[in-house]
């Protein structure tokens, strides 16, 4: 089946997390971490998901990992942010293989990102608060879930 028919139901999924996410209280959790059997099957299941439906794992795991409480919003983001950059870089290279040309721009845009994860990443571990972060996924997560119900 093409990836895209799980469009509405991924939207949906992301709908309800950043619905959750604006309730979320990070001021009054203690972070625990799974167990290694846990968190290899939720691997697993992230991973199966992301290949069917073709949307990134990070957009998943970043939710997850907050609504579990395995993690406190700025160790998340950082740890999401790692994640999607190997994911990143990996489908860019396998999309990449394919070409017979690569773009002419293709180096500003890598450029352009660079910056914007530098400068993201600083605002985030050293201006912006924990309840924003959280607030900014939440944006994020339902921007993308309004646009996967669209498709």
């Amino acid at each position: 089946m093409p990836p895209h028919i799980y469009n509405p139901l991924v939207g949906i999924i992301l709908l309800f997390s950043a619905y959750r996410l604006f309730s979320h209280q990070e001021e009054s959790i203690t972070a625990k971490f799974p167990l290694l059997p846990m968190a290899l099957s939720v691997g697993a299941i992230l991973g199966l998901l992301s290949g069917l439906t073709g949307v990134g794992g990070g957009i998943f795991l970043s939710p997850l990992l907050l609504l579990m409480r395995w993690g406190k919003a700025k160790a998340v983001a950082a740890v999401a942010a790692l994640f999607i950059l190997v994911n990143s870089v990996a489908g860019l290279m396998g999309h990449m293989s394919g070409l017979q040309v690569i773009p002419h721009f293709a180096l500003l845009l890598a450029a352009v990102a660079l910056g914007g994860g530098v400068i993201g990443a600083i605002a985030g571990s050293r201006h912006m608060p924990a309840a924003g972060i959280v607030r900014a996924l939440a944006i994020v997560l339902g921007i993308a879930g309004a646009k996967l119900m669209l498709i």
